[in-house]
């Protein structure tokens, strides 16, 4: 059994927004499709066997979840381990992801993704996204769209018909060649605007005008330039709440627990959200005396690991950040940091890869291999 079984494919059109990931994956002819659908197969030929038909399926209707534990599983075999996948814990019916083996000693590892986004921030997306597609299929042979304003003002579905409809007949109205003319000069301030509203959304698009070797030609999007989104803040909440999640659900464990936590967030991930999670909020504090200020940079007492009634989910052993996606297996970055009061202590230098530790009341990072190091991807394996 394979994750993608061997047959000749000939879909070379990206995927649509409300794309099946796996179904997209299954069919695309694009090289660097390609490249991943080799790789997740070779993962998943490693992969317990009494567990291969269970995982495929939910790759099926949850892909980065199932690509997660897949990844965790090969990036932990990858370092001397051998993982046991949903192994029985006395006292409770709820199984972890896998218990490790390896190096002379054993520890239970649990996946879970950090996603930031309620279930109404979901249904929402997915709205989005439908309507995405619909536009996709205005007949547009000489402007690309830069969509300016997309609000959607009810919880319905826009008609995806209505507004083809709309655009397809604005866009008669339009010489491609004049504004190609007016772009040149003045930007695009000078671009021509289309405006549809009705009870369910508003639209304003700007018309870019195509490239003469485009015009015309078939399977070009006319989508171009989508809005801009803007946040305040980082991934802190999500990646907090999902350690939280898992941190006690196991309840009393006989051996050393790792929380692995795959921030799939809008919002950017990075060092300081992880470190302000685990171990504060960084803060600026400072004397009353006015003759000695004494500013520093310390931790507020906030963090997963401490906070101002002392140690916290003492449970975990330690923890793994990571932004990891099929797109970025040559570039992503993790952050593995041992709990500090961690009931049951797990010696870190088993792993080979880089480590956050504390010695001596000072964090201390410990240089080891990356990602890629440790799953030997190339820097230009799409292409390769």
């Amino acid at each position: 059994m394979k994750l993608f079984e061997d047959k000749e494919r000939f879909d070379l059109k990206s995927a649509k927004h409300l794309d099946n990931t796996y179904d997209f994956y299954d069919r695309s002819a694009i090289q660097c499709i390609s490249k991943v659908r080799d790789i997740l197969n070779d993962w998943y030929e490693k992969y317990p066997s009494d567990e291969k038909q269970g995982i495929k399926s939910r790759f099926k209707t949850s892909f980065s979840s199932a690509f997660y534990e897949l990844f965790l599983h090969e990036l932990f075999t990858r370092q001397g381990f051998q993982l046991q996948a949903h192994p029985t814990i006395h006292g409770t019916e709820k199984k972890p992801d896998f218990l490790v083996k390896g190096h002379n000693v054993e520890f239970y590892l649990e996946a879970k993704e950090a996603t930031d986004k309620t279930d109404a921030d979901k249904s929402f997306q997915r709205r989005l996204s439908n309507l995405y597609d619909q536009i996709n299929k205005t007949n547009s042979p000489n402007f690309f769209f830069k969509l300016d304003e997309l609000k959607l003002k009810s919880k319905e579905q826009p008609s995806g018909k209505k507004v083809i409809l709309f655009l397809e007949k604005e866009l008669l109205k339009h010489n491609p060649d004049k504004f190609s003319n007016q772009l040149r000069e003045n930007g695009f301030d000078s671009l021509s605007k289309i405006v549809f509203e009705d009870q369910d959304l508003k639209l304003i698009v700007s018309l870019i005008p195509k490239s003469s070797n485009l015009r015309e030609k078939e399977g070009v999007r006319p989508i171009g330039v989508y809005p801009f989104d803007s946040f305040t803040g980082g991934s802190e909440v999500s990646i907090k709440s999902a350690i939280e999640k898992k941190a006690t659900r196991y309840g009393e464990l006989d051996k050393p627990y790792i929380v692995a936590i795959n921030s799939t967030s809008e919002k950017f991930t990075d060092e300081y959200d992880t470190m302000n999670v685990l171990f504060g909020s960084l803060q600026v504090t400072f004397s009353t005396n006015p003759n000695n200020r004494d500013e520093r940079l310390t931790r507020a007492l906030d963090g997963i690991f401490l906070d101002s009634k002392g140690a916290k989910f003492t449970r975990v052993s330690g923890v793994l950040v990571t932004n990891i996606h099929p797109g970025n297996l040559h570039n992503s970055k993790h952050w593995l940091v041992k709990h500090p009061f961690g009931k049951r202590d797990l010696d870190f230098d088993i792993f080979s890869l880089s480590k956050i530790v504390v010695e001596k009341n000072n964090i201390k990072q410990i240089n080891g291999q990356t990602i890629q190091d440790v799953l030997g991807i190339p820097e230009n394996w799409m292409d390769a």
